[in-house]
């Protein structure tokens, strides 16, 4: 079954974009898109290990659906291309509620503290996904945040959204968003050892292992973005470049990436080769090596090449009994995962133009093939799901591939994709059909999202005019007085100075502006605290012969409690004992 003509085709994604549920509560529209559903397509018959949880997966938990950032980068690339520039800046200005913070931050989670961002603002990376409720820049746990880890990749991938839309739009706002982005993540995640590249797991749940997918998408953002991003591209796809046969027994692929026992770990662990290493780096031309490519291109057609039948098909039984190809997300996954499918079958169009003329047919037979099945996919479902295996994470739990509804496409490493329309999944589609729809169709490289965009980026060390309209505004810069130049010091201002708060306060030394920078002068003594007091003379948790240690959070010490300060003050992360502990 066919979706008709491209353009067909295409609006049935422009339609599900239409109508995906986005958040609300941003001013102006903006709103990111939720990344499952509204509901599943069903699990199958196969009784309560089939059940489905509606309308998204973890609602009975939550109860709230997730908003991913990587879904939501890639939603506004194929906007973007689409043409669709208000649906796709509806997206971005979500981004950029949560990118950049109108208050205090938690100490050593502002990417702008210390050396400056291009657009000289507080910056605070995104979390990796979100829910309908309301999140602020900066938080990263709560009913806002579906997932608080935050991860280079993507960031990196958000970072590439704002470059293609600056290039479209020719705003040049969108362009320093990215440039912003890009500083914060060679700031705080860069390694200087011989593999280089960049740590994937950021605060405040840092992990230190290395993706050679993140660094990827790291290549991809540094390389659009110029000469601003010239030494980070050299950086990022050297790493890519260090992770060729480095996996044991996978000596004609990329390896995942590395451990992450230490801060910029060397060692490369035991683990499945992932699909997106494979293609991605293809897409992106992270390594020019030809034979490697040729050799990667292989490996993936011989190990992660699959083939499903929908057992299930849609409500009315449409699709039913249809065999699909694509490809696995890893060597030990089972199932394809559609969303790696799409750009699977673009970086094997990619490959064959740059590297392979006159490929053979078994390559353009399985381009077709998989191509078809997302059309395919496309008329049965309005949207291309994650998986058209049944079953549900009971199912998956068992572990039983040889099952008919075996819970969704496993991906090998630790996690399942189930029967839901998919936002990633089907914005990969639409790039896919806007890259080529068929064999007779012209290849647009502009469709690839890795590629450097055609139109030029706006530059805005250059085209200052307009350069931060899109940002959230500043709050007013806090009255000082003289003291000896130091502008940051506690004394110069009379609310931190009635505190008696010592030291640096607007800012701090992690770049935080305290709540009394703003005000005139200092508050009325407080009234004696008791839970203060207990904290310092009740000895009981502490061990023989020491005294109770204070307590690091702002919430437990008064004084930084009255500031408004939230996370770790007494001392900060970074170990900074702050004036008001």
């Amino acid at each position: 079954m066919g979706c008709g003509s491209k353009e067909d085709c295409l609006r049935i994604i422009d339609d599900y974009f239409a109508r995906a549920a986005r958040q609300t509560y941003a001013s102006g529209g903006a709103g990111l898109v939720q990344t499952y559903g509204p509901g599943s397509i069903g699990g199958g018959p196969c009784g309560e290990n089939c059940v489905l949880v509606e309308p998204c997966p973890n609602y009975a938990l939550m109860p709230h659906c997730r908003f991913d950032v990587y879904d939501n980068a890639l939603a506004a690339i194929y906007l973007t291309k689409r043409g669709k520039l208000n649906d796709a800046r509806a997206i971005l200005d979500a981004f950029i509620t949560l990118l950049y913070p109108t208050g205090n931050v938690t100490p050593g989670l502002d990417y702008g503290a210390g050396a400056l961002l291009p657009s000289r603002r507080a910056l605070t990376l995104l979390a990796a996904g979100y829910t309908d409720a309301e999140a602020r820049a900066g938080e990263y746990q709560g009913v806002g945040v579906a997932d608080g880890a935050v991860d280079t990749g993507n960031n990196a991938w958000v970072g590439m959204a704002f470059v293609h839309f600056a290039a479209a739009s020719a705003e040049v706002c969108y362009s320093l968003v990215a440039h912003d982005i890009l500083a914060a993540l060679v700031k705080a995640t860069q390694c200087a050892d011989e593999l280089q590249g960049f740590g994937s797991r950021l605060p405040p749940f840092p992990q230190f292992y290395r993706s050679t997918e993140h660094n990827i998408d790291t290549f991809a953002l540094s390389r659009m973005l110029g000469a601003a991003g010239a030494t980070s591209q050299k950086q990022a796809g050297a790493f890519v470049r260090g992770m060729w046969a480095r996996a044991a027994g996978l000596n004609a692929s990329y390896a995942v990436g590395t451990s992450g026992v230490t801060k910029c770990d060397t060692g490369v662990p035991a683990a499945p080769a992932a699909v997106d290493a494979q293609f991605w780096n293809l897409l992106a031309d992270a390594d020019p090596v030809p034979a490697r490519k040729a050799a990667s291109m292989a490996f993936a057609m011989q190990n992660m090449w699959a083939t499903d039948t929908d057992l299930i098909g849609n409500a009315k039984g449409a699709g039913r009994g249809a065999v699909l190809q694509g490809v696995r997300f890893t060597t030990g996954g089972n199932g394809i995962q559609w969303e790696n499918t799409g750009s699977a079958v673009i970086a094997m169009k990619h490959f064959e133009r740059r590297f392979a003329r006159g490929a053979d047919a078994s390559l353009r037979e399985r381009m077709s093939a998989a191509r078809d099945s997302l059309k395919h996919l496309l008329a049965v479902y309005g949207a291309v799901p994650a998986s058209v295996l049944g079953g549900n994470i009971a199912a998956y739990l068992q572990n039983d591939h040889s099952s008919p509804y075996p819970g969704g496409s496993d991906t090998g490493i630790g996690w399942t994709y189930l029967r839901y329309p998919h936002a990633a999944s089907t914005a990969w589609a639409g790039l896919l059909l806007l890259y080529q729809f068929d064999d007779d169709d012209d290849v647009r490289e502009e469709a690839n999202p890795f590629a450097p965009p055609a139109a030029t980026v706006p530059d805005p060390q250059i085209q200052s005019a307009g350069n931060r309209q899109c940002l959230p505004e500043q709050p007013p810069e806090p009255a000082w007085i003289p003291i000896d130049g130091d502008r940051s010091a506690c004394a110069a201002y009379p609310g931190c100075a009635g505190r008696g708060l010592m030291g640096d306060c607007c800012p701090t030394a992690e770049g935080m502006l305290l709540g009394c920078c703003y005000e005139d002068g200092a508050p009325p003594a407080p009234p004696p605290d008791s839970s203060a007091a207990m904290d310092s003379a009740s000895p009981r948790d502490a061990p023989a012969g020491q005294s109770a240690a204070r307590p690091a959070a702002c919430a437990a010490n008064s004084g930084c409690a009255r500031l408004g300060l939230v996370g770790a003050c007494c001392p900060t992360i970074e170990g900074t004992m702050l004036g008001c502990c």
